[in-house]
């Protein structure tokens, strides 16, 4: 009943969000004033963040999933999705790097005993990862170190990310970007968690959890400029 009712919390006002407000008529003025190297960054960025997107939701993650650990905000145990996947990509690694060196090492020498129960231990991580791997994903945190980790690995040059809590309540996070120059930046949440689609929105409103937010998904892919001049 609790998880229910969350979500009709959390739903309700990101379906307002889908027609664009007064804050996303702002945000996109703000953005049109950006230098044109900031704005085919940021261009970039939602393309790479769209792709992102369906790449996971062909993996099988749901939109809109919630975890008790996550809606506390609390859990300093939980890990995101991405980073369950990296444990156990670096166990499995280590494995076989152990497995080769076994494979190089005399049964008489000392050392092979050693690395037999090394193995072991190591495959006993791996499936301990493999299993804490094997639970639904797509809860916010889920996404939003997901999307993080992608426009951080873009090398940006005029905009900074950081995987950011919401102020309102409830808990809920998001990967937001803000422009590294201007005073106020430009700040923006990336955010596909309510319905599995590449949301952007003004991060005022997103923080404060206000309706009219999102802005046009067509502004970024016909609207921005592909390259800086």
């Amino acid at each position: 009943m609790r998880t229910a009712l969350l979500t009709l919390l959390l739903a309700l006002p990101a379906a307002a969000q889908d027609a664009p407000g007064l804050p996303a008529m702002l945000a996109r003025s703000r953005i049109d004033a950006l230098p044109v190297a900031a704005r085919a960054e940021l261009h970039k960025m939602f393309l790479a963040y769209r792709d992102e997107v369906s790449k996971r939701l062909d993996q099988g993650w749901e939109p809109g999933a919630l975890n008790d650990a996550v809606i506390e905000g609390d859990d300093q145990s939980f890990l995101p999705a991405r980073q369950l996947e990296q444990a156990l990509a670096a166990r499995k690694k280590e494995a076989a790097a152990l497995r080769a060196a076994l494979a190089r090492t005399s049964r008489d020498d000392p050392a092979y005993g050693r690395l037999l129960a090394s193995i072991r231990a190591k495959d006993a991580e791996a499936s301990a990862a493999r299993r804490r791997l094997a639970r639904d994903k797509g809860v916010c945190r889920d996404w939003s170190d997901d999307v993080w980790s992608t426009l951080n690995g873009m090398d940006l040059r005029d905009w900074s990310v950081q995987d950011q809590a919401r102020r309102a309540r409830p808990y809920h996070t998001a990967a937001v970007a803000c422009t590294v120059d201007g005073d106020p930046p430009v700040c923006l949440a990336f955010d596909p968690w309510t319905d599995g689609k590449p949301g952007v929105y003004a991060f005022d409103a997103w923080d404060a959890k206000t309706e009219g937010g999102r802005l046009p998904p067509d502004y970024f892919l016909h609207d921005l400029p592909e390259k800086a001049p």
